[in-house]
């Protein structure tokens, strides 16, 4: 199975053009959440997505739970909001309605009866399993989708090079972040090279 890389947590350029370089079709960049030692401000984030060509991959900033103040500094620098808050399907179709933006919402998976909330988000574009703690980079418990039902999302939560073979059994769609990191929020660059031979 071939894989649809998203690569989240980007700050600088040289990460993104990595990522570029690797073939991601999602670089995604957490905004606006300081606990995060990911986080850009946003006109950091329109800062750097402005300076993209528009074709090379899809723009993603992350978000909890942004008002629409943020979204609206936001809205033209970016192709999807990915949120990680306790946005309601109603929220979710407020936001679409106002901004024209696709969606992934992000559920936090810990146990399987977490999986229930799948069926609540209608309106999403797509969704991202993860895990509760957004900023601590804790591994997925793979165990938890062997009865999944969902024929698309995206998987994140810790996916490194020790653990891709196994996630891509899953679904074709992952989410990498900490898995390409040095330390926390510094991308190494040289960690690429590994995943491309995967």
């Amino acid at each position: 199975m071939s894989a649809t890389i998203k690569i989240c947590g980007l700050r600088d350029k040289d990460a993104i053009d990595a990522a570029i370089n690797f073939g991601a079709k999602y670089l995604g960049f957490v905004c606006n959440y300081p606990k995060s030692p990911r986080n850009v401000s946003p006109y950091k984030l329109v800062e750097i997505t402005n300076n993209l060509p528009d074709s090379i991959a899809y723009k993603v900033a992350v978000l909890v739970d942004p008002d629409d103040g943020l979204i609206d500094t936001i809205k033209n620098s970016v192709d999807f909001l990915q949120l990680h808050g306790s946005e309601t399907d109603e929220r979710i179709l407020d936001i679409k309605r106002k901004f024209n933006l696709n969606i992934i919402k992000a559920i936090k998976i810990k146990t399987e009866a977490d999986l229930k909330q799948i069926d609540s988000y209608t309106n999403a574009d797509d969704l991202l399993l993860d895990t509760p703690a957004m900023e601590k980079s804790e591994l997925f418990n793979f165990n938890l989708l062997d009865n999944t039902n969902i024929s698309s999302y995206f998987l994140a939560g810790g996916i490194n090079i020790d653990n891709v073979a196994q996630a891509i059994k899953f679904t074709s769609k992952l989410d990498i972040s900490s898995g390409l990191e040095s330390e926390p929020g510094v991308k190494d660059l040289e960690k690429l090279k590994f995943y491309e031979r995967s």
